[in-house]
């Protein structure tokens, strides 16, 4: 579930690759602009948390996206849609520290 949302087989390349894995699958087709504004904000808040916990010592950004994106792996077992969400989560904040 996690490489899947990137274009370039890595997670997380671009909003723009990511948009494009929201709507591409059954599941997440379903999601209107509002949803999909939604998953992505709900994604950057966290992003900006952990980024801040990472200024701060206590953190890896990195570390914590590859954690969330083998969650997401788990989660896939019991709801795609949800599994996806993470999966795009991790990409926001992988991408937030490879600027």
């Amino acid at each position: 579930m996690f490489v899947r949302v990137g274009s370039s087989g890595r997670p997380g390349r671009s909003e723009e690759s990511m948009d494009t894995a929201v709507g591409s699958d059954a599941q997440t087709s379903r999601l209107s602009p509002v949803e999909r504004a939604l998953v992505f904000a709900n994604g950057k808040a966290p992003t900006v948390l952990v980024t801040a916990l990472q200024a701060r010592g206590h953190l890896d950004v990195k570390e914590f996206a590859g954690l969330l994106g083998v969650f997401s792996v788990v989660v896939g077992e019991e709801d795609d849609l949800e599994a996806t969400i993470l999966a795009l989560w991790a990409g926001i904040m992988e991408d937030s520290v490879s600027c």
